[in-house]
C-alpha cells in the first residue's frame, strides 16, 4: 500500500522538529496543584443536589405524572390532546436526562482524580502533538484545557510574588473575562476588578452566602478568582507580600480569522478581529449580530411575522458567537443552526414569542447569520477557498496532502476511503456478526475537502503557540497554561507573555507566504496538468501593527 503509516513515521523520523520538542517538553515541566478552596466548595455544590450554573444537573429531572387516575378507555378530543403534550414532555425529560448522564460521570470523575491528586505537593501533565501539531494534555478529566470546572480546581504549585500593583495588573483583568466583561478597555476591566473587591471578599468569606460567582460566564473559574483577589486584597492591606498560584489567560480574537486574515493580509477581517491597534476591543461577533439584525428588520418591515418575532428576542452576540467561531474551521451553515437553536433556546427561556416551534424562526435566523458572516470575513473565506480548492486536486491525483509548518513539521492528510468487512464470531450458542472497516489506498476527496482548510489553520495556530512558548521561556517565563487560542501564566509575566505571542504571530507571516509555499508543494508533488492556481491577491494589513493591538490576545 502506498500510503502505509510507516511512510509518514520514516517522514517525521528525519524532520527537524526540534522546535516542537522543546514546547512539549516545556509544557511537561509546569508544575501543578489541586486548588483545594475549589474542591472543597465544588464538593459540597455537588453533593447537594441542587442546581449550580457550570455543572450539570446531579440527579435525574422527574417525570411527570401521568395526566389522569386510570388510562381511559377512549379518549375525548381534550384528553387526547392532554396525553399528547405529556408524551412530549416525558420524551423531553428522558432526552434531557440521557444528554447529562455522561456530563454527571465526567464530574464524578474530575472529583475523585482531584481527590486523588490532593495527596501530592505537585504533579505534571503528559503533553503530546496531533498531526498538525497542536497540542493536547494525555491525561482526561482534569487538566489545562478542560470544562471551566475542571479548570478551576488546578493552579500553579509554584508560586510567584506580587511585589507591586503592576504586577496585579493581569489578575485584574483574568477577573473581569471570566465574569464576561472583556468588551471594554483593559483599563476599564482593571477597574472592574477594584470595584467588585468587596464582593470578592464576600464570596472569599462564604462562597454559598454571596452567589456573585454564580453570574459569571466562568463561574467556578470566577470562584477561583475571587479567592485568589480576596488574598491578595488582604495581604496589601495587611502590608505583606503575596504569592499567586492562579494562571491568568489572554484570549485571541476569532484566533482561526486572525490566522486567515494574516495569510491574506486582509485588513478588512484583520481589523474585525483585533490585529489593529484600537482604543476599544473589536467585536467580530457583535459585529455580525448587529448587520443580521438590520437584513431581519427590512423583512420585518416587509411583513415577515417571525421577523418580527426574532428582533423581539433580539440576535446578539451570544447567538452569533458560536456560528462566526466554526466557520474557520469549515463549519457549515447546518452546524450554525444546530448552535443558533441552542442559543435562542436558552435566551428564551420557554418564553419564546413562537412557543415550542422554533425551526421558523432558527431558520431564518439561520440565513441571516450566515450571510452577515460572510459579509464580514471576505478575506478568509477567500483563504478557505482556496486551501479547498489544492485540496481537490490532490484528491483528484490520488495524491497525499502535505505541507510543512514554520517549525518544520511535516503535517499530512491521512484521510482514506474504507471497504466495510464483515466477520462472524461465535459466542457460546451465538453468531454475531461484526463489522470492521479496512482503509484502501483510495484518497477519500470528500473529507479531503472539508478537513484541509481547518487543518491548515490549526497547524499555523499551533505553530504560534510553539514559537510563543520557546520565546517566553528564553525571556524567563517557565509555567504555562496553554489551550489553543489561550495563553496563561502569572500575572506578573502576563506582559512578557504578551509581548512574545504577538512577536511570534508577526514573525511567523512575514518569514513566508505560506499560502505560496503550498502551492510550491502541489507543484511539486502533482502532476504538470493539475490545475494549480497561485494564491489570492494580498491585501494591505501590515501585520507589524499586531505588536502595538493591546486587543490581539486579551
Amino acid at each position: 500500500m502506498p500510503f502505509s503509516l510507516s511512510n509518514y513515521y520514516d517522514v517525521v523520523k528525519v524532520a527537524d522538529i526540534n522546535p516542537e520538542l522543546e514546547c512539549v517538553n516545556t509544557l511537561q515541566l509546569t508544575e501543578w496543584r489541586i486548588n483545594q478552596p475549589i474542591l472543597d466548595v465544588m464538593k459540597q455544590c455537588w453533593l447537594s443536589g441542587q442546581n449550580w450554573e457550570g455543572l450539570p444537573q446531579r440527579d435525574n429531572l422527574p417525570l411527570d405524572p401521568y395526566p389522569f387516575e386510570s388510562k381511559p378507555e377512549e379518549m375525548t378530543d381534550e384528553q387526547a390532546l392532554i396525553y399528547k403534550e405529556w408524551c412530549i414532555k416525558r420524551a423531553k425529560t428522558h432526552e434531557a436526562n440521557t444528554k447529562s448522564l455522561s456530563q454527571r460521570i465526567q464530574v464524578e470523575r474530575t472529583l475523585e482524580i482531584a481527590d486523588k491528586y490532593l495527596e501530592h505537593d505537585l504533579f505534571y501533565f503528559q503533553w503530546q502533538l496531533d498531526f498538525r501539531t497542536r497540542k493536547y494534555p494525555r491525561e482526561n478529566f482534569l487538566n489545562p484545557q478542560v470544562a471551566d470546572y475542571g479548570k478551576a480546581l488546578i493552579e500553579f504549585a509554584q508560586g510567584m510574588a506580587i511585589t507591586c500593583p503592576e504586577d496585579a495588573t493581569w489578575l485584574a483583568i483574568h477577573g473581569a473575562n471570566q465574569f464576561g466583561v472583556d468588551k471594554v478597555s483593559l483599563v476599564d476591566r482593571e477597574m472592574w476588578a477594584l470595584n467588585n473587591t468587596q464582593n470578592a471578599l464576600d464570596v472569599y468569606e462564604d462562597p454559598f452566602a454571596c452567589l456573585w460567582w454564580q453570574d459569571a460566564d466562568k463561574p467556578w473559574a470566577a470562584l477561583a478568582w475571587c479567592f485568589e483577589w480576596a488574598e491578595y486584597t488582604i495581604a496589601v492591606g495587611e502590608g505583606r507580600e503575596f504569592i499567586t498560584h492562579l494562571p491568568c489567560q489572554a484570549d485571541g480574537s476569532c484566533n482561526g480569522i486572525q490566522h486567515l486574515s494574516a495569510m491574506l493580509l486582509d485588513e478588512e477581517g484583520g481589523r474585525s478581529v483585533n490585529l489593529l491597534p484600537s482604543d476599544k476591543p473589536e467585536d467580530i461577533y457583535g459585529d455580525v449580530a448587529a448587520k443580521a439584525t438590520v437584513t431581519l428588520q427590512v423583512e420585518a418591515d416587509a411583513g415577515n411575522e417571525v421577523a418580527k418575532q426574532l428582533l423581539e428576542v433580539g440576535i446578539c452576540r451570544t447567538i452569533a458567537k458560536r456560528p462566526v467561531m466554526i466557520v474557520p474551521y469549515s463549519g457549515t451553515k447546518h452546524a450554525c443552526r444546530d448552535y443558533i437553536r441552542t442559543a435562542l433556546i436558552k435566551k428564551c427561556k420557554g418564553k419564546a414569542p413562537w412557543g415550542d416551534f422554533y425551526t421558523p424562526a432558527v431558520l431564518l435566523a439561520t440565513d441571516h447569520i450566515w450571510d452577515a458572516i460572510s459579509n464580514t470575513i471576505k478575506g478568509a473565506r477567500k483563504v478557505m477557498d482556496y486551501i479547498t480548492t489544492i485540496a481537490e486536486q490532490y484528491g483528484k491525483y490520488n495524491t497525499l496532502m502535505e505541507w510543512k509548518t514554520p517549525t518544520g513539521f511535516p503535517v499530512q492528510q491521512r484521510y482514506f476511503k474504507k471497504k466495510t468487512r464483515q466477520t462472524k464470531v461465535h459466542l457460546q450458542s451465538s453468531v454475531v456478526k461484526l463489522d470492521y472497516d479496512d482503509e484502501v489506498a483510495v484518497i477519500d476527496s470528500k473529507r479531503y475537502k472539508s478537513s484541509s482548510s481547518p487543518n491548515f489553520v490549526h497547524s499555523m495556530d499551533a505553530c504560534a503557540l510553539t514559537l510563543t512558548v520557546n520565546k517566553c521561556v528564553e525571556q524567563g517565563v517557565t509555567q504555562f497554561a496553554m489551550i489553543h487560542d489561550s495563553y496563561g501564566t502569572y500575572s506578573p509575566q502576563m506582559a512578557t507573555m504578551s509581548k512574545c505571542l504577538r512577536e511570534s504571530f508577526v514573525e511567523l507571516y512575514t518569514s513566508k507566504d505560506w499560502l505560496y509555499e503550498l502551492w510550491v508543494e502541489a507543484k511539486r508533488k502533482l502532476p504538470t496538468d493539475a490545475d494549480l492556481p497561485l494564491p489570492p491577491k494580498k491585501g494591505t494589513l501590515d501585520l507589524k501593527e499586531v505588536l502595538m493591538s493591546k486587543y490581539f490576545f486579551a
